[in-house]
């Protein structure tokens, strides 16, 4: 009986250890997918330091960088590959967008809070406006066709952030609100009624009605520290938040603010974008690498992929109607800067 029982735990034992082998070979398959594959790199032979936010017209197929350090924006041609102008005049640019209704293309500048409207096809400056120092991300509304501009808080020395609304067409200010801390990136509903504005030194999402500009929520999220990128999947209801401490994407029911789910992502994260057709999260940060997070359901994520990419590599942006990733990297010592594009693999 004894050796019996010493057979059949053995056979258990190894049974268990198969396993925990299958297992674990199964989640590191899944987090080596072939998620991602470069297609295209584009030399930025002209800059150092950071790059911060970038926008890109589709029909021209440019790409605006805002070179941070060297006070530029980088116009960059597409087809051809290469930088095809630089447009000066900026005070350490962050916020960029381009609307190709109108056009226009628009800075948001933090040292010196201009925000400034170009025209698209000439790129002279035609409006200027200001803010509060420390302007950076730029939200935009296609329905009203307003953006949003955050600045404020200790960027410009005061205990209060302040948020900016602004029309398109004009480049008149539309309204001023102000936030606990500076007041972060934003992003609007589709079919809906709201905007959600990220406050990321309070960890806070204020939540605003979309035509009258007023609060109807603040919601503060526990155990989190800066979360300075947001995107939206408005079919299942659900904000996902990019934190840097702890590094991870939190994800909130958009309806009621409640954390439904936390998972583990590249840190000093900036770049964070939702591909409603793959249902996945491609996160950036200046850890060196590109995170892709399957959706399982609305409540359940899994990274699946990490790509490498450079130190300092924080930015990026999503091109739905391509299927491609941009994600701009700067120079290091093995290479120069540049803006490497991604093609998505289902």
């Amino acid at each position: 009986m004894g050796t019996l029982n010493t057979t059949f735990g053995d056979r258990i034992q190894k049974l268990t250890v198969t396993l925990i082998i299958f297992l674990s070979l199964s989640v590191a398959s899944a987090e080596n997918r072939v998620a991602l594959k470069v297609v295209q790199t584009i030399p930025l032979t002209e800059v150092d330091g950071r790059i911060d936010h970038f926008a890109i017209d589709l029909k021209g197929r440019r790409a605006f960088l805002a070179a941070l350090a060297k006070n530029t924006i980088e116009v960059v041609d597409l087809r051809a590959g290469h930088v095809t102008n630089t447009l000066r005049g900026f005070a350490r640019p962050q916020g960029v967008l381009f609307v190709p209704k109108f056009n226009k293309l628009v800075v948001a500048s933090g040292a010196d809070g201009s925000v400034k409207t170009l025209d698209g096809t000439t790129l002279a400056v035609i409006h200027t406006a200001s803010v509060s120092l420390g302007a950076d991300a730029i939200g935009y509304d296609p329905q009203s066709t307003e953006f949003y501009v955050g600045s404020g808080g200790g960027d410009a020395n005061k205990e209060q952030g302040d948020l900016t609304v602004f029309n398109v067409a004009s480049g008149a200010q539309v309204a001023a609100l102000t936030t606990d801390a500076h007041a972060g990136g934003s992003v609007v509903q589709g079919h809906g009624g709201r905007v959600f504005v990220l406050v990321p030194e309070k960890a806070e999402v204020v939540v605003l009605d979309r035509k009258t500009k007023s609060q109807v929520a603040q919601w503060t999220i526990p155990g989190i520290q800066k979360n300075v990128a947001l995107a939206l999947d408005e079919k299942n209801h659900r904000l996902f938040l990019g934190v840097r401490t702890p590094a991870s994407i939190v994800v909130l029911d958009s309806d009621s603010g409640a954390v439904v789910a936390s998972v583990p992502t590249v840190a000093t994260l900036d770049g964070l974008s939702f591909d409603s057709a793959t249902r996945r999260i491609y996160t950036s940060g200046g850890e060196g690498f590109v995170d892709v997070i399957q959706q399982i359901d609305a409540d359940h994520y899994e990274r699946i992929a990490r790509i490498p990419t450079g130190p300092i590599a924080r930015t990026s942006v999503f091109v739905p109607e391509w299927h491609r990733f941009y994600v701009a990297v700067p120079r290091d010592k093995e290479r120069g800067a540049e803006l490497r594009v991604f093609e998505v693999v289902p």
